[in-house]
């Protein structure tokens, strides 16, 4: 959606033509030539020459064709004043076929500032862009860069309370700096890229990687830093940890014999120190025709498995360069297939450098479609997978009118790092050419610790069931605080809400949360007899960092610590098929309590007697689970809320038999037994993840 330019700065960034036409006589070449060699430099990666075949062939004649792909390789060089001035010329020269230059021309005055002009040239090429193919798209963007304008105005007026920081010479240089990567509160990693207008060669095809150490306040470099996975450098254009640093993801880029570029993504995993030779990731994440420019990673909340974000322009995304994710199964050893973040996190521009903070469950990343102060902009947005809060802009003085992107955040959240082009940046030729990397210090962000305990309020329908059809302890009247239940965190209401943690009851029914300040949270408690109860928790207003205490909570709830033996379903020996009478007694005992107690999710546990080999009594306890879990389906209860194991002989409860060996058939009797036990809540289930994640 935004022509070829990010395509192009990705190319300039990381993957640099090796041809060179800087010393030819332009002069003497013609038009048609200038042109052709213009764009197939343009495509390569080389936009400073593409910038000089242009510029040669306007001196010979106008093309209003050519004055927009001027423009856009000045803003691939980020060269925005001239991006701007040959943006104005294209669309002036030719209103109706360069009727897509007025919204980058207006982009390019939002990114000098000028925000009243900015408006009026937006507002013009709203009304003015309809009825093309791509004109749903750009009202979309216009929309939201006419939104950002004000914004823009407030948080440059009304910078939030943080501390930016250029790190200075010790990192910085020149030349680009950027891909801040934490390795610890005090050292990172981070690329150098060389800057040369005229000169473009293979050995600037690939950063450059050093590391810096932070000694008192300042940080310095200390020396180069290589991904050596068998003991052989592997270049990498972008890369990003694994959470526990055991896996490292990165992305190489090549190109074919028509310089088409394609960047892949790869993983090599750390064995007792030591990187492993790296794998290419399967062919249906690398999709043929698209490129995988960078990666970012976090975890799933519910079963901890590696979530791999990455900036990708493969088809059925939001237009552009989007952000996608797919799921390492650590189980299986398998990938799931990717899919899109969703319309929170990408538009019809480009979203890139995704970083996952997986202590605050918070993807930050840059777009230009977003509303911003101008070019890429950082944001935040809470959750994972493709459910997001909507993406909250960092403001000033973190974000500019200029490029900011490659954010990344210590583990407290309390500090930062990005790369960003803005002014005051070291520069190699012209403002706005190069990165340099910035520390930001969130000085006056704290956390608010919540804490509540979880009682049990008995339900009597639920309590008659158990009693009456299991062996369970009698009622009581005192206050029962719960061990082991859940609770959840969500930011957001009843009717919009995204997962943020859960955490289990201690033995006091104690549970505690860290929240942040100015949010509207709610708390998801796990409820036998309703499915899910929330409480809502706001801290809007909240100024300070003490200790929130909620009032106790009471909950319909059947422990999960204890399993539950029915006192009336009995077999005939070596037998699994049930009669009618046991039918009728499931009914009346396991059906009504999952009927009764919607919320919960049960296992159901067959044990035998020792009679008989162990092979065969595992196979007849689990044959006769069986039997149970197609009754109660077949009685409409979902089989995600039941599940079954046969335990054989393996767990007795009595002898089977006495002291002198004699048989003893009471003990075998309570050995024969089915058992139920409460394992899970839907509600529990259905807090985060992914709806079609199941290993």
């Amino acid at each position: 959606m935004t022509r070829n330019y990010l395509i192009s700065l990705f190319l300039l960034l990381f993957t640099i033509s090796s041809a060179s036409f800087a010393q030819e006589d332009l002069s003497k070449m013609g038009a048609g030539k200038l042109k052709k060699t213009g764009a197939k430099l343009y495509a390569q990666g080389d936009v400073f020459g593409a910038i000089r075949h242009y510029e040669e062939l306007l001196r010979k004649k106008d093309n209003y064709e050519v004055m927009f792909q001027l423009a856009d390789a000045y803003h691939a060089a980020r060269n925005y004043p001239m991006a701007q001035f040959w943006y104005n010329k294209a669309y002036k020269t030719n209103p109706k076929k360069n009727a897509r230059a007025l919204f980058f021309y207006a982009k390019m005055l939002k990114t000098a500032s000028q925000y009243e002009d900015a408006a009026a040239q937006f507002k013009i090429f709203k009304k003015e862009y309809t009825g093309f193919k791509d004109s749903p798209q750009y009202q979309k963007l216009v929309k939201n860069q006419i939104a950002s304008i004000d914004s823009s105005i407030k948080t440059q007026a009304n910078p939030r309370e943080v501390r930016v920081t250029n790190l200075g010479n010790n990192i910085n240089s020149p030349m680009s700096e950027y891909m801040p990567i934490y390795l610890s509160p005090t050292s990172f990693i981070y690329a150098t890229r060389a800057f040369d207008t005229a000169r473009f060669d293979a050995s600037m095809q690939n950063p450059t990687f050093s590391t810096a150490v932070k000694y008192g306040i300042s940080w310095l470099n200390n020396g180069d830093w290589e991904f050596k996975p068998n003991g052989e450098t592997v270049n990498i254009n972008h890369g990003a940890f694994s959470p526990d640093f055991q896996r490292f993801y990165f992305t190489q880029c090549t190109r074919d014999k028509k310089s088409v570029e394609t960047c892949k993504l790869y993983s090599s995993k750390n064995v007792f120190g030591a990187w492993q030779e790296p794998e290419e990731l399967p062919e249906f994440i690398n999709l043929k025709g698209s490129s995988i420019t960078q990666v970012g990673v976090g975890n799933e909340s519910k079963k901890g498995d590696e979530v791999v974000y990455f900036v990708t322009n493969r088809p059925g995304g939001q237009g552009g360069f989007d952000i996608w994710y797919t799921i390492f199964i650590s189980k299986s050893n398998a990938w799931r297939a990717p899919k899109n973040c969703g319309t929170k996190i990408n538009t019809p521009a480009d979203e890139i450098t995704p970083y996952y903070d997986v202590t605050a469950r918070a993807l930050y990343f840059s777009s230009n479609g977003l509303a911003g102060q101008g070019e890429f902009d950082i944001f935040k947005a809470t959750g994972e997978l493709g459910r997001w809060t909507v993406a909250e802009n960092l403001g000033a003085p973190v974000n500019t009118p200029f490029d900011d992107y490659y954010f990344s955040t210590t583990t407290d959240g309390k500090e930062g790092l990005f790369a960003s082009n803005r002014s005051g940046s070291q520069t190699a030729a012209y403002e706005g050419c190069c990165d340099d990397i910035y520390h930001v210090n969130f000085e006056n962000v704290f956390d608010i610790p919540v804490v509540g305990r979880v009682y049990e309020v008995e339900d009597r329908d639920i309590f008659n069931i158990l009693r009456s059809n299991f062996e369970a302890e009698e009622e009581t009247e005192e206050i029962r605080f719960l061990a082991g239940s859940t609770v959840s965190l969500f930011i957001g209401n009843s009717n919009e809400k995204v997962f943020i943690a859960s955490t289990q009851t201690d033995n006091n029914g104690r549970f505690e949360f860290v929240v942040e300040p100015n949010r509207n949270y709610m708390l998801q408690f796990e409820n036998a007899r309703t499915g899910t109860a929330l409480m809502p928790l706001s801290t809007q207003g909240v100024e300070t960092p003490d200790t929130i205490f909620l009032k106790d909570y009471g909950i319909n709830y059947i422990p999960k610590t204890k399993s539950f033996i029915s006192k009336n379903i009995y077999y005939e020996f070596g037998k699994y098929k049930l009669t009618k009478e046991q039918r009728q007694i499931i009914d009346t005992s396991i059906v009504a309590l999952l009927r009764t107690a919607p919320d919960i999710v049960v296992e159901l546990r067959s044990h035998t007697d020792n009679i008989g080999g162990e092979d065969f009594n595992m196979k007849l306890s689990q044959r006769r689970a069986n039997e149970i879990i197609d009754h109660v389906i077949k009685q409409g209860i979902s089989p995600a809320r039941i599940t079954g194991k046969g335990f054989g002989f393996s767990v007795p409860i009595a002898p089977n038999n006495r002291p002198d060996g004699s048989d003893y058939p009471e003990g075998r009797a309570k050995n024969r037994r089915t058992e139920i036990q409460v394992i899970g809540s839907v509600s529990e289930s259905e807090s985060g993840g992914d709806d079609e994640y199941d290993d």
